[in-house]
């Protein structure tokens, strides 16, 4: 509507803003859920149109029309950049730099209608505090006005928060921009009861409709103090750069190189300079190598984006967040980085070309190849293998051989043992490097110099996983789509996605593993429950997250325990005032930060990584206590956890020595068991290999916690 407006209107103020400003619009930003949504109101319209909320038309079936094609929400993903959208308007955004951005969004049906300013407290505390202050107040009086003319209800700074840079309305501001934030009340169909009476679709768009056009007014109105704004925020950013005492970041992983690129990629799509090292460099007793890092001069136009990407916020002004209170994404990507306070030197910039995968030519081998499983994208190698019938076994122990040392979780190709000759299985290995960049050795004996020979019963064959995961009512979507994408666009393997309305009818039998997300499996019935015992005694694999992980203990599929709150039951505790209980209850649930864990190298849920410590992301409250076999807890928090983020000080007493991945056992089969997701916002590239390996790896656990051999 607000396109066709100013292509017709002949109104003299229409064209002044026509003239004076260039208006970029994007009409449709998630065209998978808008037509999904589309699609059920109109399949559900009725004539006369049916105002009953509990109408079909106003309950719109899972998962809904607010996320893209793998149930992702892209109005958190600007900053994070991991979906092909986010990643097209991030370019057409840097093209334009855009002045002011709209972000028009719905809330639930009972509510009004909202605009800028924000919760008080709630303001990322890197942007220059002008943008709060003085342009949202500004900007504020135009919707106030358009608003009261037609008589709509509104409200302003009681919810919604501008602290996470992830937001439409949140990531111009670290621009040099404007972001807006709109909230209409939905009618979520044609036409609801509210509150506040029978809400029309119509009304909801004319609500938003006047405030685009109030904000080009307004910014027409401010466009000198605008254009004043852009370009002081980016002299002041260089001042701020020029007087830190951080005059650059280093960064990369001398172990996973695809890691490396991953973060590159991110950093290129935020048009972050950067460069490769000259030599390898020693800083905070971490040795970053050629090649492998790459520093990150703070003195450019980007400096707030790159301080975000590393800073570690523990104070905050509010304890209620609208979304994540932590976003290092150093953190996230796992990669190990430091702090330079002094000269330094760089070599290249770092460009497009230098993430793509490197060609490396394998030298053929008549005897095995071998795979070091440290880099990233190695769990797609195996797949891959797999996938192509290729005979493919993994390392439980350590070993060196032909002048290397190998890790946990090597992966061992003998040739001799495949279906195909060596010459085809060359020409196939050759193929799999060059797709996901893993290096791939040749060796020419079995015999190692120190550790296990490649004929060891510690090296064993996987198998190909057959991987089912349940979706639907109760399943939370978003933690379902990452797991769907991780392996669809990342590992190229795909993965049956099963409604729990036809679980109870699935045949169990032609599946390996079984996959439950977070969510309400309240519905499920103790027939249920057997029938997931009865698979995972069996020898199935069954792999839970957050709340499904307090299902299967609940519903005693396994012998495990939670770490429960102690409730204070007292009479005698404070008073708290009625209007302030939700904020003190609402305080202690954790929102979303980033805490310390140690990690047991040597179990395969562990394969390839080569950290013991390492930081994980939590937004949830479900703490597994450790379990009673001495090795089935491989990843554990640590005594001291907290990084960065809000937490209250009861549930870090609870997380504390807790354990963040249990292996249980029923049967001949395992529960691989995560308080946390290690998938979140397919960001945690640190943690999203511990999940790939209880996929490949879980059958290879036996009942002991130990490595099973063959028979």
């Amino acid at each position: 509507m607000t396109a066709y407006y100013l292509t017709a209107s002949e109104d003299d103020e229409v064209k002044k803003w026509l003239n004076e400003s260039v208006i970029l619009m994007e009409p449709v930003i998630n065209p998978d859920g808008r037509d999904r949504h589309s699609h059920w109101a109109n399949m559900h319209k009725g004539t006369p149109p049916v105002a009953d909320p509990n109408d079909r038309e106003h309950n719109e079936v899972w998962p809904g029309g607010r996320t893209n094609h793998y149930w992702f929400d892209l109005n958190r993903d600007w900053y994070l950049a991991t979906q092909v959208e986010s990643q097209n308007r991030l370019k057409f955004y840097h093209t334009w730099l855009p002045n002011v951005v709209t972000d028009f969004h719905e809330m639930g049906t009972n509510s009004t209608h909202f605009f800028e300013p924000t919760k008080e407290n709630a303001e990322n505390p890197l942007v220059p505090k002008t943008v709060y202050r003085d342009l949202n107040g500004i900007f504020a009086k135009y919707f106030e006005k358009a608003l009261n003319e037609i008589g709509s209800l509104y409200y302003t700074k009681e919810s919604f928060d501008n602290l996470y840079p992830g937001y439409g309305s949140s990531y111009p501001d670290m621009e040099g921009g404007l972001g807006l934030l709109f909230e209409q009340a939905s009618s979520r169909g044609h036409v609801q009861e509210s509150q506040n009476g029978n809400l029309e679709y119509r009304f909801t768009i004319r609500n938003q409709f006047v405030n685009a056009l109030a904000t080009l007014r307004a910014s027409v109105d401010s466009r000198e103090l605008l254009l004043k704004h852009q370009k002081n925020f980016f002299n002041d950013i260089v001042k701020q750069a020029n007087q830190s005492p951080t005059k650059a970041y280093i960064i990369g992983d001398a172990h996973d190189h695809g890691r490396n690129r991953a973060f590159w990629e991110m950093m290129l799509r935020h048009n972050v300079e950067f460069y490769h090292l000259q030599n390898d460099i020693t800083q905070d007793n971490i040795t970053f190598k050629k090649g492998k890092a790459v520093i990150i001069p703070t003195n450019q136009p980007q400096y707030l984006m790159i301080r975000s990407f590393f800073d570690r916020p523990t104070t905050f002004a509010d304890s209620l967040f609208y979304d994540a209170s932590a976003w290092n994404l150093a953190l996230a990507y796992g990669l190990p980085h430091a702090e330079i306070k002094t000269s330094f030197s760089k070599g290249s910039r770092v460009v497009e070309n230098d993430v793509e995968i490197p060609i490396q030519k394998i030298t053929k081998s008549d005897y095995a190849y071998l795979i070091d499983y440290s880099d990233y994208y190695a769990p797609k190698a195996l797949y891959h293998l797999l996938k192509n019938n290729i005979l493919v076994k993994v390392a439980s122990k350590k070993f060196g051989i032909a002048n290397k040392n190998y890790g946990y979780g090597t992966l061992v190709i003998p040739v001799k043992y495949q279906k195909i000759d060596a010459d085809a299985l060359y020409a196939k290995l050759s193929q799999i490097q060059s797709e996901t960049g893993v290096v791939i050795d040749a060796v020419a004996t079995g015999f190692s110099s120190n550790g296990i020979d490649l004929g060891s019963n510690a090296i064993q064959t996987v198998k190909m996983p057959q991987v089912v995961m349940l979706v639907g009512n109760g399943v939370t979507p978003a933690e379902a789509g990452e797991i769907w994408h991780l392996l669809d666009s990342r590992i190229g393997m795909p993965i049956a996605k099963v409604e729990v309305t036809n679980f109870a009818r699935l045949n169990l039998n032609k599946y390996t593993t079984l996959v439950m997300v977070g969510g309400n499996y309240a519905g499920f019935d103790k027939a249920i429950a057997q029938k997931i015992k009865g698979f995972v005694g069996n020898g199935g694999t069954l792999i839970t997250l957050k709340t499904a992980s307090e299902w299967v203990i609940k519903n005693d599929i396994v012998k495990e325990k939670l770490r429960e709150s102690r409730a204070d039951s007292s009479r005698t505790k404070p008073r708290v005032a009625f209007e302030d209980y939700p904020n003190v209850e609402g305080a202690k649930q954790t929102g979303g930060a980033i805490f310390e864990a140690e990690l047991d190298l040597s179990h395969p849920i562990a394969f390839g990584f080569t950290n013991k410590k390492m930081a994980i992301y939590r937004n949830n409250n479900t703490i597994l206590e450790r379990t009673v076999n001495p090795s089935g807890s491989p990843l554990v928090y640590t005594e001291k956890p907290w990084i960065c983020g809000y937490v209250h000080r009861e549930s870090l007493k609870r997380i504390s020595n807790s354990s963040a991945i249990n292996v249980a056992y029923e049967g001949s089969g395992r529960v691989v068991m995560f308080s946390d997701n290690p998938n979140f916002r397919a960001t945690w590239y640190g943690t999203n290999k511990l999940f790939l390996n209880a996929l490949f790896f879980g059958a290879n656990i036996n009942t002991v916690g130990q490595f099973s051999a063959e028979e």
